[in-house]
Formats: structure tokens, C-alpha cells, sequence
């Protein structure tokens, strides 16, 4: 038998990659292997620095990645001529700048969290330049601020909060001359977990609970925790952020006849949120109750000589829902609300999240889906997305067509039942005999 002879194996030649080289190699453009959609990555020699620098030029088109390289390498050659010493101007002038513009005392909430922002990153961005700021920086900026920041990591979701807000900071910078460009921004996957809630043994609890909680409370605090009750109710059916319903005043509030039925009044609330005006349209009209005893409350003050309205006969329209005695707006019932749901050990829910606030809002929207609300209309009544519906309540969607998911399979269907179109669709069927 011939003993067979095994060819020497061909080594596998190496894939000759695209590349472009410019100013006698200190600007390279090169596609990596498997490169998403043909963009072309940048090398740069820098004279007087030693090694490479590498950069993504973001983009496959080859002029359009020149550019972006030849102004990366004109920038990086200014650094080094002039020892790291940046023409450009400094990040914290634009800072100090954006803090006297914005800092207001009658500014919206998200505008004051925007200065707190500008604020914390005086110290962390001092002595660098806007022509410095890149991906990488902006990344070390985060970091710097979750060491800062009293948890040493920051979620996912804060994360881009504040990375939206230096968005708006560095926009700011552009309008007003600081800068020209505004770089690219450290992709962020945002958290996808379902949102703290009450289901609705827990707020049969808490509800159940608070007359007795009132009860107990030092006379001094049992007019505020009166109004933190029934901000609690008034938040659960209505579904509005906490900044909406600090700025709610009297001539907000509209009835508006139901057209099922027409002994009912539902109500509407005109909001100014995050997403602008809106109506919003009120999941009971039980909340007439809720808005009656506040401005029964507030007819109180009428004959309270340290009152805003003292001896007036009726409430201004234009004044705050939820205010002190001295009409001042409420600021934040936060730490009212925590001590209160510590009280009834109801702070966590059963995966061991803290609840607060805004776990009102995820309450109404959890209840709306499971009451069959069509997602599209909750989004509208919140002033959200429907993705961003799905994204944090779709679980709640399930739940409330578990019946119908729940049916089971139908056997031997006749074939005259399987055919049979009623009511006004039946030309439907008449269409499809005459084809």
C-alpha cells in the first residue's frame, strides 16, 4: 500500500487593508479589519512627542475623515510647539459665565440642577482648555464626579443626566463664542429595570395608614402633613412630575364634562413640565375631593393674621396649590414623604428598592397599563414616549391582558364560525366573493 504525501500547508496571506498616508506619514487613515461600516480610524505622529496618538474618525467618507484628522493633528502640534500650554480659552471662564447667566431665584428646577452641575465641575475641569475636551476627558469627568459624589458610583441614569446637562452647558459655550464644536460624547447604556411602585395591597396600606400617622403628629407639623397626604393622592391619580406640581396654581384646574357619561366631570390639570405644556387629564374624579379639602384648608388662612391672604374672602387663582401659610410654593416634600413611608416600613419595595416620589408617578402609570389604558395615550397624559412606557412598564401591559394571553387553543373550529363576518364589516366578505 502507497503511503500517501501530504502537501505542505500554504501559510494564509495576510489581508491587505485600505489605507491612506498624508504630510509624509504624521497623518495615517486606516480601516481595521471588520470595521462597522467602513469608518476610518486616524494615527497621528506628533514632532517632539513620542509614540502615536489614534483617534475614530467616525465617518467612511475619506475627505471628510482627512479633515477631522488634520484638525486633530494641527491641535495636537500646537500643544506640543507651545510645551501643553492651549491657545483655546478655559473651560471654567465658560463655566463662571454660564453660572452668572443661569443662576436665577425664580429658575425652573432643571436650570438650578444645570448650575449645581457647572458648580462641581469648576474644580475638576480647572486649568484645562476647550480645544482639550474630547471623548476621553469628558470620560474622566465622570469618573471625577462619582469620586466626588457621596456614592462612589453613579448610576447609569445619573450618568446621563448629567452628561445631557454638560451638553447643554457646552451649547451654551458654542452660542457664546467659547468654543466651536461640541465633541463626541462616552456612549451610555441606560438602566432598563422596572421602577419602584406600590402595587395595590401597598397603597391600601398606605393609604389606610396615614389618618392614624396625622393623628399622632405634634399640632405644630399636622397642617403640613395634612398637605403631604393629600399631595400623595393628588400625585397618584395624576401621574405629574414633582417640578409640575410644585409650579400647579388654582386656574390650572378645569372640569371637563365626560363624554360617557354625562353626570361626570373629569378633571384636567394644565401642566408645565420638562416636555412643555400639556393637559392632563386626571385617572378619578376623586380628586375633586382632594383639591376641595386644600382649598378648604387654605380658606383657613383667611383669618390668620400671619397669612399671604389674611382677610381676604376668597383664594387667588393665581396663587400655589401646594404652599405654606404664607403662600410660599413648597419646595419638595421628599423628606415629609420618606419619613412618613419609613413609618409603615414601606420605604423599600420587594426587590429591596428605595422608594420615593416619583415612585407616585411610576404607581399611576403601573395602574393605568393594568387598568387596559392604550400606551400611546398614558404617554401623552405623562408627557413621555411610548418607549419609554414599554422600556419601564411593559411588564404591567402583560398583566393586564393575562386573560387574553391566557385563552386557551380552540379545537375543531366549524368552518361556517371561522367565515362568519357580523355587523358593519360584512362588505368586507362581499368584496373578497366578488374578486
Amino acid at each position: 500500500m502507497e503511503s500517501e504525501t501530504l502537501a505542505p500547508k500554504r501559510r494564509a496571506q495576510k489581508q491587505t487593508l485600505p489605507s491612506h498616508s498624508f504630510l509624509d506619514g504624521a497623518i495615517y487613515l486606516y480601516q481595521r479589519g471588520g470595521a462597522k461600516k467602513g469608518k476610518w480610524s486616524i494615527r497621528l505622529k506628533i514632532p517632539n512627542v513620542r509614540g502615536y496618538q489614534h483617534h475614530s474618525s467616525g465617518t467612511a467618507d475619506v475627505p471628510e475623515a482627512y479633515r477631522i484628522a488634520k484638525n486633530l493633528y494641527d491641535d495636537a502640534l500646537v500643544r506640543s510647539l507651545t510645551n501643553g500650554r492651549s491657545s483655546g480659552k478655559r473651560i471654567t471662564a465658560g463655566l463662571k459665565s454660564y453660572i452668572e447667566h443661569h443662576d436665577q431665584p425664580d429658575s425652573a428646577l432643571s436650570i438650578r440642577l444645570k448650575v449645581q452641575l457647572a458648580r462641581r465641575l469648576e474644580p475638576i475641569l480647572e486649568g484645562r482648555h476647550f480645544d482639550e475636551l474630547d471623548t476621553a476627558l469628558i470620560s474622566k469627568m465622570i469618573v471625577e464626579l462619582a469620586k466626588r459624589s457621596k456614592k462612589p458610583i453613579l448610576s447609569p441614569n445619573t450618568i446621563i443626566r448629567n452628561l445631557n446637562d454638560f451638553r447643554h452647558f457646552l451649547q451654551w459655550c458654542v452660542d457664546n463664542g467659547y468654543t466651536e464644536n461640541i465633541p463626541r460624547f462616552p456612549k451610555i447604556a441606560a438602566e432598563q429595570e422596572r421602577r419602584p411602585h406600590f402595587n395595590p395591597e401597598e397603597w391600601k396600606t398606605l393609604k389606610g395608614s396615614f389618618r392614624q400617622y396625622l393623628k399622632d403628629s405634634p399640632k405644630s407639623v399636622r397642617r403640613d402633613r395634612h398637605l403631604l397626604f393629600l399631595y400623595i393622592l393628588i400625585m397618584e391619580n395624576t401621574g405629574i412630575r414633582v417640578g409640575e406640581a410644585r409650579e400647579l396654581k388654582w386656574k390650572d384646574i378645569r372640569p371637563v364634562q365626560s363624554e360617557n357619561n354625562p353626570e361626570v366631570q373629569n378633571i384636567i390639570i394644565y401642566v408645565n413640565g420638562k416636555t412643555g405644556y400639556r393637559d392632563v387629564v386626571c385617572s378619578t374624579s376623586a380628586i375633586i375631593k382632594y383639591l376641595n379639602e386644600i382649598m378648604r384648608k387654605r380658606l383657613q388662612d383667611t383669618k390668620n393674621p400671619e397669612s399671604d391672604i389674611f382677610g381676604l374672602k376668597a383664594v387667588p387663582a393665581d396663587s400655589y396649590i401646594f404652599c405654606d401659610i404664607k403662600g410660599k410654593k413648597i419646595g419638595s416634600f421628599k423628606r415629609s414623604f420618606r419619613t412618613f413611608v419609613d413609618s409603615i416600613n414601606l420605604r423599600k419595595d420587594t426587590h429591596g428598592r428605595s422608594r420615593t416620589i416619583y415612585s407616585l408617578r411610576h404607581t399611576y402609570a403601573t395602574s393605568r397599563l393594568e387598568a387596559g389604558v392604550n400606551a400611546y395615550v398614558l404617554a401623552k397624559n405623562m408627557g413621555t414616549s411610548v418607549a419609554m412606557i414599554e422600556k419601564y412598564y411593559g411588564h404591567s401591559s402583560n398583566v393586564a391582558m393575562a386573560d387574553e394571553l391566557a385563552k386557551p387553543k380552540k379545537k375543531n373550529v366549524k368552518v361556517q364560525d371561522a367565515n362568519r363576518v357580523e355587523g358593519s364589516l360584512a362588505w368586507i366578505a362581499d368584496l373578497a366573493k366578488a374578486g
